[in-house]
């Protein structure tokens, strides 16, 4: 997953809650008092523990990056000293300044103090990071440009003097993606996370800080894969000031100071383990620990982010392994429910899914897993209440997949991913729902429901098998090739399974190895279901309304990934290769109630793709433009259709980059 750009950062209007309901666009709600779920901002957490309330104990604020729910979060802890109890739960989230990639905080004579590369925030009990003061050396310190930039105020040598601490990620060497040889090896280098010192040659009132060196674990620099988040603190209890890191995925390093506190000196960095016996990981990657006596027991805690917006608490248990301080696995904090959320890059299918009459949503996220939210409102209640996400599971083991070392074309720092993105479709022609499923690694499965239309119960994944016209058309990129029949195509795309030609056998439209938009049709052979080669045959109407309006709906991508619509031709969704490939999140369904079957392709929120006609085998739609005038889009939308209020018109759900669910009306509903 890229970061943000920097301008997305200075973006413009912040389209969170009721800054775009004029547009129609709201984000789904709960309506579930009582109700607790997973703590999260939007994507990418930060999370920076402090008594922000000043009431006396330790609350969460949490800075989000992120868009559409860019900003900085207070949860505010409303069950009392941390002491006492270690896992509240939290009030939601309430937005008191903007937010920002690599804000982190530091404890200063027991004092939160707020960083943001070249940057402190004095008043951020007030303001958050609106207000900035200058802390004099350049932005970047690295002699490359980075991506982690990681600031933090630490009395490195026991001088008195507060020095500057600054964790880089460089990604010189890895560069981005396609870079694998034929057999899954990464022959470009690893992502470099090195921690400098600018160390106080002033005072405290005045600071004066000196060209900025790299730390040293023995002979050569601290390292970590990126992403360091460097934290020092005692945490051998020795009195000197040891060094705890993350990383871009999802693991611990520490590097114990062997010197003492006024001389310190790094020993090689060695992998936190947890109580378990297993390498302490987050669930997810691109964590942000922060060092903390959380539980105030004398020991020091982490309190750690996700990249899908939740944070955890990481208990230290006292003991030692390696002579590294040993944790508890992690744990999720938990909030009162507000909005409706999965993760993040949330992917949402409106469906019944338990058979009692109401639309249920299925949703996928960056992480791979796939949620059943129920709607406990029944039909007719266009503002349901919803319960929590419950992640599916298959033959017994939670749905999900994930990239590994060389399963993402973008390289082994995405090992952690999984991109679900799915859809409901009776597969197997049984009268029962099944699950198809698409994700990063472009294999397509197939999940049949064993259980009953009331209860789901879903069998192992099986792939989904064409019958081809010869070899397999295989990826212009990357390593992974067909195995048999098994369908491979561009990842993070939507399997869509659909009667398109209207003959009772259910087809499947997707995209296809060169990003056409394409026909897989279902037939009956010698008794059996089979699928056939594809067809290009959904193309371009002559009589486009809006030529070239997608693409341009569709430039402020973070990939750019353009979109072929030329009249008469067949859509090609994408033609970009390698990592700029695949990342079409469509929906199928008549939108304009006209009986023809429409497509809402993923973009600012969704643009319309209006059918005009079908002729000669094949059909034709016209780009009719976004559903609203509202951006809610970071990598990507995954738009759905839903009917709560069971009026019979689809209206519109978008899944955004923050892990929100956004409704709109339809505007043919009365």
């Amino acid at each position: 997953m890229r970061l943000s750009p920097l301008s997305l950062l200075a973006s413009s209007a912040l389209l969170c809650g009721s800054s775009f309901a004029a547009e129609g666009l709201t984000p789904l709600k709960y309506n579930n008092p009582g109700l607790t779920v997973d703590l999260g901002v939007g994507l990418w957490a930060w999370p920076l523990p402090m008594d922000f309330d000043g009431d006396g104990d330790l609350d969460l604020v949490v800075n989000c990056p992120d868009k559409p729910y860019n900003g900085v979060y207070f949860f505010e802890n409303a069950t009392g000293d941390t002491a006492k109890n270690k896992m509240p739960v939290f009030k939601p989230g309430k937005r008191i300044s903007k937010g920002a990639q690599n804000v982190q905080v530091s404890y200063v004579d027991g004092k939160p103090v707020v960083l943001s590369p070249g940057y402190a925030h004095p008043d951020f009990l007030k303001t958050g990071i609106d207000q900035s003061v200058k802390l004099g050396p350049p932005a970047n310190v690295h002699m490359n440009k980075v991506r982690a930039n990681m600031w933090r105020m630490v009395d490195y040598d026991g001088d008195g003097k507060n020095d500057l601490i600054v964790g880089v990620g460089d990604w010189t060497e890895y560069g981005w993606d396609n870079a694998y040889s034929a057999d899954g090896r990464w022959m470009n280098g690893p992502i470099r996370g090195y921690v400098y010192l600018l160390s106080n040659t002033g005072t405290n009132e005045a600071p004066k800080y000196d060209k900025a060196k790299k730390v040293m674990a023995t002979d050569r620099p601290v390292e970590t894969f990126g992403w360091p988040s460097p934290n020092f603190a005692d945490f051998d209890a020795d009195g000197d000031l040891d060094l705890l890191c993350g990383e871009f995925l999802d693991g611990f390093t520490y590097f114990q100071n062997t010197g003492t506190r006024t001389k310190p000196k790094y020993a090689l960095g060695v992998r936190l383990k947890a109580d378990t016996g297993r390498y302490l990981t987050m669930d997810l990657e691109m964590i942000t620990p922060t060092a903390i006596d959380w539980d105030k027991d004398g020991d020091v805690d982490l309190i750690c982010g996700d990249e899908d917006g939740r944070v955890a608490f990481i208990e230290n248990t006292g003991k030692f392994d390696n002579k590294a301080p040993v944790y508890a696995e992690p744990v999720y904090f938990k909030q009162e429910a507000d909005q409706v959320k999965f993760g993040s890059l949330v992917t949402p299918v409106g469906y019944d899914w338990d058979g009692d009459g109401d639309t249920d949503l299925l949703c996928g996220n960056t992480a791979g897993y796939v949620a059943f939210i129920e709607n406990l409102s029944g039909k007719g209640v266009e503002k349901p209440k919803w319960a929590a996400p419950v992640r599916l599971e298959a033959d017994g083991k939670v749905i999900r997949p994930m990239a590994g070392p060389n399963g993402s074309i973008q390289g082994p720092c995405e090992a952690k991913w999984g991109y679900s993105t799915q859809t409901v479709a009776d597969w197997d022609g049984d009268g029962l729902p099944d699950l198809l499923l698409n994700s990063i690694l472009g294999k397509v499965l197939w999940y049949k429901n064993v259980g009953t239309r009331q209860k789901p119960k879903l069998s192992a994944g099986q792939p989904i098998e064409v019958e081809w016209n010869g070899e397999q058309p295989h990826l212009a990129y990357g390593w992974l090739r067909p195995e048999g029949k098994a369908l491979l195509t561009q990842w993070r795309t939507t399997p869509v399974g659909i009667d398109w030609n209207k003959d009772g056998l259910t087809d499947l439209v997707m995209l296809d190895q060169e990003g056409y938009l394409a026909f897989f049709e279902r037939a009956k052979q010698d008794g059996k279901l089979i699928l056939k080669h594809p067809q290009r045959v959904i193309c371009a109407s002559k009589e486009s309304q809006a030529p070239g309006l997608l693409d341009k709906a569709l430039e402020h991508l973070k990939v750019k990934t353009p979109v072929a619509m030329t009249p008469g031709e067949p859509l090609r969704l994408n033609s970009g290769i390698a990592g700029k490939s695949g990342r079409r999140k469509i929906c199928i369904m008549d939108w304009d109630q006209d009986g023809k079957v429409d497509i809402l392709l993923n973009s600012a929120n969704a643009n319309f793709l209006r059918q005009t006609n079908n002729a000669e085998g094949k059909w034709f739609f016209a780009d009719m433009g976004l559903l609203s005038d509202a951006n809610i889009e970071g990598h990507d939308v995954s738009p759905t259709t839903v009917d709560f209020n069971d009026d019979g018109v689809p209206d519109f759900v978008g899944g955004a980059e923050d892990g929100h669910l956004y409704y709109l009306r339809n505007p043919k509903a009365k």
